[in-house]
């Protein structure tokens, strides 16, 4: 029995490793951070909270994509920026757009009530 146990122990023992070897590789996505802020409505309201919004914004290394993820039940449209000039528009947010040129991107999100603006220098 004591030998039985020894042998699950060192079986454990060295696939640790090979586990930890396996997931130590390099992350290949960098987040894109979002500034969010509400529309200009013609009435005034007080929020004492940021506003939050789930969605979020990946740039993908390997594949050379970025990739914006939204959940919730706002509508609107996606515009994607290189050097100020812009090349990249989809009338849905959630969306996925080609990275090959390097250069500083601003992703603009707009919805009917809220705007979001984030950064990504390839």
């Amino acid at each position: 029995m004591k030998k039985f146990f020894s042998l699950i122990l060192v079986m454990i023992a060295f696939s640790f490793p090979l586990v930890a070897q396996g997931s130590s590789g390099a992350s290949s996505t960098t987040r894109v951070e979002l500034e969010v802020q509400r529309k200009n409505n013609s009435t005034p309201v007080v929020h004492r909270a940021p506003m939050r919004i789930n969605i979020d914004v990946y740039y993908d290394e390997g594949s050379g994509t970025l990739n914006i993820c939204y959940d919730g039940e706002a509508t609107g449209e996606t515009f994607l920026y290189l050097n100020e000039t812009i090349i990249g528009y989809d009338p849905e947010i959630n969306t996925i757009f080609q990275i090959s040129t390097p250069g500083l991107y601003k992703i603009k999100i707009i919805s009917e009530t809220w705007i979001a603006t984030g950064y990504l220098y390839n």
